[in-house]
């Protein structure tokens, strides 16, 4: 599987080199002093990035000392998932090859639809060891299913594959890795990665080792004392996770701890979980999977000490699905702290589900959204400068697949604190900002979506891993004593509560949360205006109206997929689709299948009025031309019709999911689909059982059923509420169209010019190089056969055709005619020496002819199996008929001459005749025979 393991066994981050490099870049092919930036990627300075931010369109060039395929990702989190990818090798003809592709997961990186918009190459080469391009990227990706954004005025995940072979394959172990750089020039306040700081001491938290029990979720609980002193300062952390079944670990501080709870320091660690309360609700920091060390820039710190906390609760959170016994652990967390006063103190704000449990998602869903709401009464109580984000640290489990962040100010939503696509569980980390204000007042709305598709019941929130979580810890400054904003249904806690929500206001300074009705669960605001990222993004699918999936496979053609959620919880039902295309098309065709024979198969062309179209369901049995399909149970609906020269077909399909010779999954990620159109003249009728005529151009794709399903079984094209994604999965099912022309068109000449003409000049013409003129003109018949027959093996392996009766008698052709030069040889010299016909003749002479007779005919099957139009087949039919009449005619009438001319008695005049001709009686007699 292709580059299957790219972000699975991703090496640990080198250090970064921002700007110029220290290693020497006399090996890099381009000029480095063209960019802005420069880091290396890989541990020893092999793989080199430059970079070049723009307004619209950034610039980057990459260098690798290998001398193969060289691929760049854009990723949002470092893993595969998302990750929009530039890819260049030098391919079969020997030149530089710039490919644009996107990974769905961790799984083969598919060629993108758009190969000229998103990215271009500007230069790019392979020599001396060296494979390097450079290549411009729009900051603003135009579809976020396809493609990723450029972070240029911030921090940019980049994922990077390289191999010594051309061919685009896996590469080998260790020839990859990730890197987490810089690439705005905005102040940097939290980088992931271990640096040293001069003068900084140590402080590591233990959790000394436990037996773990079998259950599945088990938390664990250390109390620790901070070093004593009245203020210092956490400058940096370094996590050491020692279990597999660690889930995570939190480190929370703990302001005026109870008595009870001071009396747990030394002892060992409480794993009853469920009937202890964790008293420490100060976030400090967190490690889960794929989170690296951390580092705060010099001057900034996060404060501890007798006039903050004195002491901080370690909880550790360990799964364990399998139920393993005699699992132990124990762990710890590593920081580096300063007792000099920091010129900026950190704080953390925790936003989302802070209650955890008391929810639920429905299942069977691509995305379903949680959302809960910051309110302004609680950011009243910021400093009224406000406060700077700095960080964002997102956190769910394995359902998670989006997360953000907005800001709210007086009624209109601004730029949003953050945004997360393509969320991997195994690849966490805290996403540096570009210091984002934020005032007092404003209202942050934190959502997190999840795909519950593999889920039949309804998902909860909740601590176990199995569960999902919505978290958002935001690293801020200046440092003020709110810790948390959220929103609560008290009764989910105490059932003798009222059902309702209400706000929550976590303080440092206060003994319990502040709990208050607020008016922001109910009031409206004005969206953010939607720029760039014009399909739909899967965050919005939840929040009403029905999913649409839309592929447009050619720059005019687009092709529409909706699956209502009944269609799918009630088993095999209803699905609508979309066909949508120029009128300049003849017609236009969607079909289910992955070749056309037997394919379920929908056509749409203009009606006999001009105005409207028909739809008209077809199957194709096998390589012939499509027929109507009565059984189809489809409508066409509101909507379609031809309007600004765009036909349009909006389709109900109540049996789509099986039919005759196929059927289709509603819940496959992956099904394939066919198109076909031709340009031309509109069809205008409304039999849908009209004629019509080969296609000029064709291809497939595959849609991924769950990003299309969602919303009620009404028509969805006419629908406000419908939410249009784009796919990016188009496959390389395509037949070439010109190969196919080709083959027929060479095929065509060699048996209905070439061969016959060889054959009937030998019959009627009589000159001394006459053998050599018949042979060499039937030897570059053949190797024109034999071309038309390599394209046609070719042609066939791709669309499952070589057991078709036309491929068969190509490959007996091939097969038979290529001894003919060898037999003709034998025949011509035996005839010589013999003066008469032997076995040799007649198998060269009839072979020949049965050969050019079956060549023709298995022209005519060759048209029917391409289903080619008709006026192509009278054309053919014409040409074959006449050049094979003449053909026949001149060998009958060959065979009449030599009868008569053997029956008659020798004479001394016709013996001198004979004699004189000597040298080209065989050719008399057909050196080839044909």
């Amino acid at each position: 599987m292709l580059l299957a393991h790219f972000a699975l066994c991703l090496l640990p981050a080198a250090a970064l080199a921002i700007g110029p490099s220290n290693n020497s870049l006399a090996w890099i092919p381009f000029d480095p002093t063209q960019f802005d930036g420069n880091a290396v990627l890989d541990s020893n300075g092999q793989v080199q990035l430059f970079w070049k931010n723009g307004a619209d369109h950034s610039t980057f060039g990459i260098a690798s000392q290998s001398t193969g395929y060289l691929a760049l990702g854009f990723s949002e989190t470092g893993a595969m998932t998302g990750a929009d990818m530039a890819v260049a090798y030098i391919g079969d003809n020997g030149s530089f090859v710039f490919e644009n592709r996107h990974a769905t997961g961790f799984v083969t990186p598919q060629v993108s639809l758009d190969q000229t918009d998103n990215m271009r190459l500007k230069a790019g080469g392979q020599a001396n060891g060296v494979t390097s391009f450079i290549f411009e990227k729009k900051n603003k990706a135009n579809c976020l299913q396809d493609q990723a954004d450029v972070a240029n005025d911030s921090w940019q995940w980049f994922i990077y594959a390289f191999s010594d072979q051309n061919t685009f394959a896996q590469h080998a172990a260790g020839d990859m890795g990730k890197q987490y750089i810089k690439l705005g020039t905005g102040n940097t306040v939290s980088l992931n990665d271990a640096r040293n700081v001069s003068n900084s001491k140590y402080l590591t938290v233990v959790q000394p080792e436990v037996a773990l029990p079998t259950d599945e979720t088990t938390y664990c609980y250390t109390l620790q004392k901070m070093p004593a002193t009245n203020k210092s300062f956490l400058i940096g952390e370094r996590p050491q996770p020692s279990s597999p079944l660690l889930h995570h670990l939190v480190l929370y501080a703990c302001y005026g701890p109870a008595d009870q709870y001071v009396d747990m320091l030394g002892k060992a660690p409480n794993c009853d979980w469920q009937n202890f309360s964790n008293p420490c609700t100060g976030f400090v920091t967190e490690w889960a999977p794929g989170m690296s060390a951390r580092t705060f820039e010099e001057g900034f710190g996060k404060p501890f000490g007798t006039e903050f906390y004195e002491y901080a609760m370690l909880e550790t959170h360990y799964n364990n699905p399998q139920g393993l016994a005699g699992q132990k652990a124990s762990t710890n967390y590593t920081f580096l702290y300063t007792d000099q006063q920091v010129g900026t103190e950190i704080g953390t704000l925790t936003l989302g589900d802070m209650q955890v449990s008391g929810w639920f998602m429905n299942p069977g869903k691509p995305l379903v959204a949680h959302s809960t709401i910051c309110t302004p009464e609680c950011t009243e109580r910021w400093p009224s400068e406000g406060i700077t984000a700095v960080s964002v640290f997102h956190h769910m489990h394995y359902r998670g697949r989006n997360a953000r962040v907005q800001i709210v100010r007086n009624g209109t939503e601004i730029a949003p604190l953050s945004s997360l696509h393509d969320f991997e569980y195994g690849y966490q980390y805290s996403k540096a900002l570009n210091n984002i204000k934020l005032l007092p007042g404003d209202q942050l709305i934190t959502t997190c979506e999840y795909n519950t598709l593999n889920d039949t019941a309804p998902v909860p929130g909740g601590q176990s891993s199995r569960d999902e979580m919505c978290f958002a810890w935001v690293d801020y400054y200046p440092l003020n004593n709110v810790l948390g904003c959220t929103q609560i249904n008290p009764q989910l806690s105490d059932p003798s509560q009222p059902n309702e929500t209400v706000a929550m206001c976590l303080q440092s300074s206060a003994q319990s949360p502040d709990i208050y009705a607020s008016t922001s669960f109910t009031s409206s605001f004005q969206h953010l205006p939607v720029s760039g990222n014009n399909c739909t993004d899967n965050s919005f699918t939840a929040l009403g109206g029905a999913a649409v999936v839309k592929t447009c496979p050619e720059k005019d053609i687009c092709f529409s997929l909706n699956i209502p959620q009944q269609s799918t919880s009630s088993g095999p039902g209803d699905i609508f689709f979309q066909l949508s295309a120029p009128t300049t098309y003849s017609w236009v065709a969607l079909a289910q299948g992955t070749m056309m024979s037997n394919a379920n198969m929908f056509l749409m062309h203009s009606s006999a009025s001009g105005k409207n179209v028909t739809l008209s369901p077809r199957m194709a049995p096998g390589h012939q031309m499509p027929v109507f399909n009565d059984a189809a149970d489809i409508t066409l609906l509101e909507g379609s019709g031809i309007s600004n020269g765009i036909m349009t077909a909006n389709v109900r399909c109540r049996n789509c999911t099986k039919w005759t010779t196929g059927e289709m999954s509603l819940q496959d990620s992956s099904t394939a689909w066919l198109y076909a159109h031709l340009q031309g003249q509109p069809v205008n009728s409304d039999d849908k059982t009209v004629p019509i005529s080969k296609h000029d151009g064709e291809g497939g794709f595959q849609w991924d059923l769950s990003h299309a399903t969602g919303g009620p079984d009404v028509n969805p094209f006419t629908s406000a509420g419908a939410n249009v994604t784009s796919s990016s999965s188009a496959a390389g099912i395509q037949t070439n169209t010109r190969m196919a022309q080709a083959h027929g068109a060479l095929a065509s000449i060699a048996f209905v010019a070439l061969f016959p003409t060889g054959a009937i000049l030998v019959r009627l013409a009589n000159f001394r190089e006459l053998v050599w003129a018949h042979g060499g003109l039937q030897v570059f018949s053949y190797a024109i056969f034999a071309t038309a027959g390599g394209l046609g093996i070719f042609i066939g392996n791709q669309d499952a055709s070589l057991q078709e009766p036309h491929a068969i008698i190509g490959m007996i052709l091939l097969g038979a005619l290529f001894f003919m030069p060898l037999a003709g040889t034998i025949h011509h010299r035996l005839y010589q020496k013999l003066q008469g016909r032997t076995l040799w003749s007649y198998a060269h002479i009839f072979t020949g002819r049965i050969g050019v007779v079956l060549g023709m005919i298995n022209g005519g099957l060759g048209l029917q199996l391409a289903n080619t139009g008709r006026a192509y087949i009278t054309v053919y039919s014409v040409f074959a008929g006449l050049m094979g009449a003449i053909y026949v005619s001149v060998m009958v009438f060959d065979e009449y001459k030599r009868v008569r001319t053997s029956s008659k008695p020798a004479t001394a005049s016709s013996s001198a005749s004979a004699e004189s001709n000597k040298l080209d009686g065989d050719v008399s007699e057909g050196s080839t025979g044909q």
